[in-house]
């Protein structure tokens, strides 16, 4: 089942970052559900979101530092 999800993306190197709606994949066997409460931004997702290393690819949703409640396996 596809879920749907939604977070704050960068659409082009040169955006503010907005509210975007999207959906994630089926759960496989070995996922764990998580509810993020808190999300940290770093230097590396400015660099991505701008596309400074030059492999960006739009819509990005930064944000790799999270704290997280486990909701199921």
């Amino acid at each position: 089942m596809v879920r749907a999800a939604r977070g704050y993306a960068a659409t082009s190197a040169t955006t503010p970052l907005s509210l975007f709606d999207f959906e994630r994949r089926s759960l496989r066997n070995d996922d764990v559900v998580i509810e993020v409460l808190y999300c940290g931004v770093c230097h590396s997702d400015l660099h991505t979101t701008r596309n400074n290393w030059g492999n960006a690819k739009y819509p990005i949703v930064p944000g790799h530092e999270i704290a997280t409640l486990n909701i199921g396996l």
